[in-house]
């Protein structure tokens, strides 16, 4: 790389920066080493040649925070060419990684017959600053996978391969896979091979061999494989703790058979290791291994659907105009009635019977009027459990087919709780478990209510997961109450025995509207995290007008279809993979 190839030095006359890069000494470095660390002593400039380096920094708890991702042939360190202050960060080599370093004495020495040069870095440093204060947020962009299988009797060169290909079809470029050590390979044949693809797929066959070690190290997202029910290979478990990184994240795939209704489990060691994703992929199915590979990249759709009673059902609506017009999500979340349709979506059940199933449970049986003695709720929710045990029974959220987690409210820490892991109808049960309309649940790590009373919109939680943009459907915050129900002669009677007036809404249609109420604020903040906020017009409509069902759904179609034709959904869809799916 000469003087002029390097980024920063660009904005130096030609003789200034052959000067500099005169100066500037080659540095190689294995991954996972720390360049420098905060508070040592700033006493040079590195520009990265291969490789990538994190920079991170510790808040005023103590805890990390990531700043930024560096790839070549960007630069870092400046403040230590102006200033011996400490270091205000940590750099670490995220991979093996060469880099060129000009050290402040060399510096000191350049600018002595170079003057205006320090003009032009106090300029930079300038710049640098003012874009780290806006705090953008730190994206999971990789272009190094490594695979590496964890059970036996999986073809992990052939899912390697399958996962390039894969990767080509939704993402520009094309995709390179190794599967051995090249004869006489070194680290700067492993650049040149890198620089020449869009990305790299890495296939480790055997857990701590040297070459799995190096294919750990340059890679930015690790992909176990794991054979359902099948224990992990001796040691793999230490020496995958061992290499755990804040910046290099490991998700699970999972081999299922093409006719699986829900996804087998994994043996409970392999469900034990440092992965933030288990991810089924089904035999002959190509939509999976496309889903895969948006999350594994950072380019998945996600789609997080808000409460708010019958309301909900326009979720129906939105979800027949994704399908229609080929936007399905690859991962999915909720909060109450939104969750209960976000689960059905994560079980790949179809939008023909999500809608059925959905119209049922809420229409055709009403499961709300098995009414009890008030002592914890009006009614008794044997209802409730029944049906949701008949609809989600014997699923458990960490192994459906898409990743999903629901919202609910712990009333005895007073936070939201989030579910992602565990018996599935017993998470949606507390994730719609209406204070005083319906028992809440007793778990060990607290009293369990609806979600939304803490996030009926929980775009900021699936946004954290990193994995591509989210679109959120916000059915909720509308204005309720905004016209008189017609009472019936015995409601009016009713309400002139007790004094109380014909617009005084029922119990009923309180509670469900105290358990939603945190809409507007939810909803305000969700447009900070979500890419785009969906939010069909439903006011007036009351929040159990279950019958209604039809004209809901329908509202939330149309406005699905308007926000499509439009171009409002533009930045979700083609962000996430680049076109349908």
């Amino acid at each position: 790389m000469t003087g002029s190839e390097i980024p920063f030095l660009a904005g130096l006359d030609p003789e200034a920066a052959a000067a500099v890069r005169a100066r500037m000494v080659s540095v190689a470095v294995a991954g996972g080493s720390t360049l420098f660390a905060q508070g040592d002593a700033g006493d040079a400039l590195y520009t990265l040649i291969s490789g990538a380096v994190g920079i991170s920094a510790e808040d005023a708890a103590g805890r990390p925070r990531r700043i930024a991702r560096l790839n070549p042939p960007e630069s870092f360190g400046e403040m230590a060419l102006l200033s011996p202050a400490p270091r205000s960060a940590t750099a670490t080599a995220l991979r093996d990684s060469r880099l060129l370093r000009l050290a402040r004495a060399d510096f000191e020495e350049l600018t002595a017959h170079h003057p205006r040069m320090l003009l032009y870095f106090a300029r930079l440093l300038t710049e640098r600053m003012r874009t780290a204060q806006a705090g953008e947020t730190i994206r999971h962009k990789p272009r190094s996978f490594a695979v590496l299988a964890v059970t036996e009797g999986l073809d992990a060169a052939a899912f390697g391969h399958a996962l390039a290909t894969a990767l080509d079809g939704i993402l520009p470029g094309r995709t390179g896979c190794l599967t051995r050590w090249p004869a006489g390979a070194d680290e700067t044949w492993f650049h040149a091979y890198e620089t020449r693809h869009a990305r790299t797929v890495f296939v480790a066959h055997e857990v701590g061999c040297p070459w799995c070690r190096l294919c750990l190290r340059h890679a930015d997202h690790v992909l176990l494989l794991a054979e359902p029910g099948r224990p992990p290979r001796p040691g793999a478990a230490a020496w995958l703790g061992s290499v755990r990184s804040d910046w290099i994240r490991m998700d699970l795939a999972v081999p299922q058979d093409a006719d699986a209704v829900l996804p087998r489990p994994v043996h409970p060691e392999v469900a034990a290791l440092p992965v933030a994703l288990r991810i089924p992929v089904r035999a002959g199915r190509s939509g999976d291994l496309r889903r895969l590979a948006r999350l594994a990249s950072g380019s998945a759709r996600g789609l997080v659907l808000g409460g708010g009673g019958a309301r909900g059902l326009a979720h129906l609506g939105v979800m027949q105009a994704l399908d229609e017009a080929g936007y399905a999500p690859d991962f999915v979340g909720g909060t109450s009635m939104g969750a209960v349709v976000a689960a059905s979506v994560a079980m790949d059940l179809g939008i023909d019977r999500i809608r059925a199933s959905t119209v049922a449970f809420f229409v055709g049986n009403n499961p709300l009027n098995d009414y009890t003695l008030p002592y914890h709720a009006l009614t008794r929710g044997a209802k409730v459990d029944a049906g949701l045990a008949a609809w989600f029974g014997g699923a458990r959220i960490e192994d459906l087919w898409l990743p999903f987690l629901c919202v609910s409210s712990n009333l005895t820490s007073g936070t939201a709780m989030v579910h992602r892991s565990g018996d599935l109808p017993g998470a949606l049960r507390a994730s719609i478990a209406i204070p005083g309309l319906l028992p809440p649940v007793c778990t060990d790590e607290g009293v369990l209510v609806d979600g939304g009373m803490m996030n009926n919109l929980p775009a900021d939680v699936l946004a954290d997961l990193d994995r591509g943009p989210v679109l959120a459907i916000d059915v909720g915050s509308d204005r309720a109450f905004g016209a008189m129900t017609m009472r019936s002669w015995r409601g009016r009677l009713i309400r002139r025995i007790l004094g109380a007036p014909d617009a005084m809404p029922g119990i009923a249609p309180l509670l469900l509207r105290a358990a939603t109420v945190s809409g507007d604020a939810q909803a305000t903040m969700a447009v900070g995290y979500a890419t785009a906020v969906l939010k069909p017009p439903l006011a007036g409509i009351d929040l159990r007008a279950w019958s209604s069902f039809k004209a809901i759904a329908e509202i939330g179609y149309r406005h699905t279809k308007e926000a499509l034709a439009e171009g409002r959904l533009r930045a979700w869809t083609e962000d996430g993979g680049g076109g349908p799916t």
